[in-house]
């Protein structure tokens, strides 16, 4: 598995490339289930998963059902210091996007929420879910330090955060000798996506702005919706499903992607699935792919892209650029 270190002195960690995503765990009666794709991500070689404080409170009676899933997970296996948790607070009000909760009072409710629900007592990561401009980063970093300095988080990160905000929350947190963001959380796959893809202004998706400042600063990303919500895998084996058609993905480049994925695969025998994970691996910066799969066939299909590198021309020819 590729791995990046991470450390900030007191805690060191190594991100894997291929972390779980969670965000479908929506039942609080289907441990047998969600407990097999855990532990077969953990018997291939996984580390990481990830939820959020918000998961996943859009399904009725599917508030807190992510992360007490982990908990219960973990506290069944014992294994709370062989597995990183990434979990994300501070999103905004579902109802009212535009309603911010980067407030202190906001930010320690929904870490203590998490903390209860994960049952542990530290997070490996803690996300900003979304970010809001008009809040000064003066105003939210030093809540971030008091959570390291507390020892409830061990690292910050920002979900759906611009680098140009990353940067100059990072330059405050040098100049006050604070905790800073140590890793960026945003849409980033090989198929091309924009916020109007989503229709949610407040989602961050990879641009040449944001990869070549990922570039210049070897800074890590975890990439959610790495395989596109499935379309080139879907795609590919021909299922034109509803979510596909209707359009987020299905788009002329993106069509000419899935060609070039096709014919990757073809030639080397990586799945049309994997094909986008090896590409991110490929990157001049690292990249952990925050995956989900609800088979174990799929997970253990995705699982075979933890060593998978192609080489530059390989990359851009994926692109479509060669």
């Amino acid at each position: 598995m590729f791995t990046f270190k991470i450390s900030n002195g007191a805690h060191s960690l190594s991100l894997p490339c291929l972390t779980f995503g969670t965000a479908n765990f929506e039942r609080h009666d289907n441990d047998e289930a969600y407990f097999a794709l855990l532990d077969k991500y953990v018997e291939l070689g996984g580390t990481c998963i990830d939820t959020a404080r918000v998961y996943c409170g859009w399904v009725e009676g599917g508030e807190d059902a992510s992360e007490t899933v982990i908990g219960r997970w973990i506290k069944a296996r014992g294994n709370r210091d062989k597995i990183l948790i990434a979990t994300k607070g501070g999103h905004p009000d579902r109802e009212d996007m535009s309603i911010s909760r980067l407030d202190r009072e906001s930010l320690n409710a929904d870490l203590e929420r998490s903390l209860e629900c994960l049952q542990t007592d530290y997070i490996d990561i803690y996300f900003l879910h979304r970010d809001d401009e008009k809040v000064p980063v003066s105003e939210i970093m030093p809540v971030l330090d008091g959570f390291v300095k507390s020892g409830r988080v061990h690292f910050i990160g920002a979900s759906n955060w611009t680098t140009g905000r990353i940067e100059e929350a990072n330059r405050f947190a040098a100049e006050n000798g604070l905790e800073p963001f140590r890793v960026s959380q945003i849409n980033y796959s090989l198929a091309h996506s924009s916020t109007d893809t989503f229709g949610d202004p407040t989602l961050v998706c990879m641009n040449m702005w944001e990869y070549n400042w990922y570039k210049k600063h070897n800074f890590p990303v975890m990439a959610f919706s790495p395989q596109a919500k499935g379309f080139f895998a879907k795609f590919a084996r021909g299922e034109m499903t509803e979510n596909l058609v209707d359009g987020q993905f299905v788009s002329t480049a993106n069509l000419a992607r899935l060609a070039r994925v096709k014919e990757i695969s073809e030639k080397t025998g990586d799945s049309p699935a994997v094909v986008p994970l090896g590409y991110l691996n490929s990157q001049p910066f690292f990249v952990s792919s925050v995956f989900a799969a609800t088979k174990l066939w799929q997970l253990e299909e995705d699982m075979t892209a933890q060593d998978l590198r192609y080489d530059a021309r390989t990359a851009a020819f994926l692109e479509n650029v060669l």
